[in-house]
């Protein structure tokens, strides 16, 4: 059976993958890294059956209930805003030390692995360094920024966003019209993740045009207006982030292309023409720092904190 049919794009690592089995040539451990929802969990899930399979021609009973008894997953928990010590000195490390129970070797996945704490990557550190002799590690990370000696010891694979009609494609076939899919899989800037909230969202409309008026006060001077981001935006944050950065991507985009068919969010033309005369390092800078400040409401961090941080960023750049 072929886990890898059905992923959407990703051909590349796929192919290094499979061809990694083909030779035999299994690293002990794989960084799979890139932006959030191209498929780096559904590959990792994907090459571990592949390898699994290999070895144990019985694994689809286990596989149809999503469990082997030789893989092994680690993420986050759900009260937790971190991966801990713990998980991985008291769960992951006595289970890599057992043989195979079915397969030649054991596959652990660590989903999120970008949110370990220092002492969780220190304590894998040790155990990338002397690995089990039967063990596969495969770390999934939405960024690089893993301790450099974690890094190195890993085989690193880099996934890249989807093309726009994929996740065009993907949307029609789970039931959106051809306006959302469209809409959302323009916005979804090549991840499925960033996509779906905007297929989902029924309230997008308001979302987008709160947005618009908030970036348009703080363009024209008006202080006051990153404290009303930080009270309109709370009842969904993530999406009209992601609003502000599409419209901010789009400043970009025609400052330096003078392309208007290309801009993710043409419906806002008075806010473009204002956005114009801004500094184009400053609105770069803020795009950096709102990707980042976005991060911390995966761990539980105060969102008002958050979202005022966020303002702050906008009125420095369109200041």
């Amino acid at each position: 059976m072929d886990y890898f049919a059905g992923i959407i794009g990703q051909e590349r690592a796929i192919s290094l993958l499979t061809k990694s089995m083909d030779n035999g040539n299994i690293s002990h451990a794989y960084l799979f890294t890139g932006t959030a929802g191209v498929g780096k969990m559904q590959v990792a899930m994907a090459f571990a059956y592949s390898l699994i399979q290999r070895q144990d021609k019985q694994s689809g009973v286990y596989f149809s209930e999503n469990m082997h008894p030789d893989l092994f997953i680690i993420e986050k928990l759900e009260n937790r805003s971190l991966i801990s010590k713990e998980q991985v000195t008291q769960e992951l490390e006595p289970w890599l030390a057992l043989k195979p129970y079915r397969a030649q070797r054991r596959v652990a996945i660590i989903r999120d692995a970008h949110l370990m704490s220092m002492e969780a990557a220190n304590a894998l550190l040790k155990t990338l360094e002397e690995p089990p002799d039967c063990a596969l590690i495969i770390l999934i990370s939405d960024d690089d920024n893993l301790l450099e000696t974690i890094v190195s010891r890993c085989q690193m694979v880099r996934f890249f966003p989807l093309a726009e009609k994929d996740i065009y494609d993907y949307l029609l076939t789970h039931g959106f019209n051809e306006e959302k899919a469209a809409w959302a899989a323009q916005l979804g800037q090549g991840s499925i993740s960033r996509a779906l909230p905007f297929a989902q969202e029924e309230g997008l409309e308001q979302i987008w045009d709160t947005v618009i008026a908030i970036i348009t006060d703080l363009a024209q001077g008006r202080r006051g207006a990153i404290f009303e981001l930080s009270e309109k935006i709370q009842k969904a944050p993530d999406l009209s982030i992601k609003v502000m950065e599409t419209i901010l991507r789009d400043a970009l985009v025609v400052r330096n292309s003078r392309q208007q068919d290309i801009l993710l969010a043409p419906e806002a033309p008075e806010l473009q023409k204002l956005l114009q005369g801004k500094d184009q390092g400053k609105i770069m800078h803020a795009l950096v720092e709102i990707d980042r400040l976005r991060a911390y409401y995966r761990r539980n961090i105060n969102s008002a904190l958050i979202n005022t941080s966020i303002g702050y960023q906008l009125w420095e750049a369109l200041q």
